[in-house]
C-alpha cells in the first residue's frame, strides 16, 4: 500500500514539472505570412546640366522707313525661320537660372512687284538670320518649367529692287538690338524636353544707302526694326 502511494506521488511530481517547464519555454515569434512593400518617392526632376537643341518658328518683323526707293513708309516682312540653341541652367530649389544662345536661320521677307510703278520689277526686304544671347530666369515644378529671358540680339536686313527696265539696288545692313521672351518648357522622358517660346526683339534706327545701278537712284532712310518670332524647340539634356 505504502509503495503504490510512494509511486502515485512520484507520478504527479513529474507531470506537475513538466507542464511548469513547458510553460516557462518561450512562445514562437509571430511572423506574418508576407512582409508589406516599402515605396520609396520618385525623386524630383533636376533642370540642372549643359543642354543643346533644335527649334523651329514663324516670324515678323515691322520696319519703320523701310522703302529708300520713295522714302519712309512701314512694311511687314512674315516668314519661317529654323536654329538651333545651346544653354546651361541651375537649379536652386524651384528656381532655375541660366544662359542661352540661339541661332535661326530665316526668311521673313517683304515682296512687292512693281515697286516703281513702271510696269516690271520686284522690291524684296528680309531678314535672313537671328541670333540671340540671353540670361534666363524660370520656376519649376518638378518636370514643367516656365521662365523669362533678356539679353542681346543680332540680325541682318537685305534689300533687292530691280525696276524692269535695267536698274537695280541692293544692301545688306547688320543689326545689334536686345530681346525680350518668354516660354514654357516639359521634360517629357528621361533628358528630353520641349519648348514653346515668344521672342520680342528690338533693334533701333540705322541709316540704309543702297548700291544701285541702271539708272535707278535711292533714299538713305533711318530704318527701324521690332521682330516677333514664336518658336517651338526640342532640348537634350546632359545631367
Amino acid at each position: 500500500m505504502r509503495r503504490a502511494t510512494w509511486l502515485w506521488l512520484f507520478g504527479a511530481f513529474v507531470a506537475f514539472s513538466s507542464v511548469a517547464s513547458a510553460a516557462d519555454l518561450p512562445r514562437p515569434a509571430y511572423r506574418p505570412a508576407y512582409k508589406a512593400p516599402i515605396f520609396s518617392p520618385e525623386p524630383a526632376y533636376s533642370w540642372t546640366g549643359f543642354y543643346v537643341g533644335v527649334h523651329g518658328g514663324y516670324g515678323w518683323s515691322e520696319f519703320s522707313g523701310g522703302d529708300p526707293t520713295t522714302g519712309t513708309s512701314d512694311v511687314e516682312a512674315k516668314g519661317w525661320l529654323g536654329g538651333a540653341q545651346l544653354g546651361y541652367n541651375y537649379q536652386i530649389g524651384s528656381f532655375v537660372i541660366g544662359a542661352e544662345g540661339e541661332y535661326s536661320w530665316a526668311d521673313v521677307k517683304y515682296v512687292v512687284d512693281d515697286p516703281l510703278g513702271l510696269g516690271g520689277g520686284q522690291a524684296s526686304l528680309k531678314n535672313d538670320y537671328f541670333a540671340t544671347l540671353a540670361l534666363r530666369l524660370g520656376y519649376a515644378m518638378d518636370r514643367w518649367l516656365m521662365y523669362a529671358k533678356g539679353g542681346a540680339a543680332w540680325t541682318r536686313d537685305k534689300w533687292d529692287i530691280t525696276d524692269g527696265i535695267g536698274g537695280f539696288g541692293n544692301g545688306t545692313f547688320s543689326r545689334t538690338g536686345w530681346m525680350l521672351g518668354a516660354g514654357v518648357e516639359y521634360a517629357f522622358w528621361n533628358s528630353w524636353s520641349a519648348k514653346f517660346e515668344y521672342n520680342y526683339l528690338h533693334f533701333g534706327s540705322i541709316d540704309e544707302m543702297l548700291t544701285t545701278g541702271g539708272g535707278l537712284t535711292a533714299t538713305t532712310p533711318s530704318v527701324s526694326l521690332n521682330t516677333h518670332l514664336l518658336k517651338i524647340g526640342l532640348n537634350y539634356r546632359f545631367f
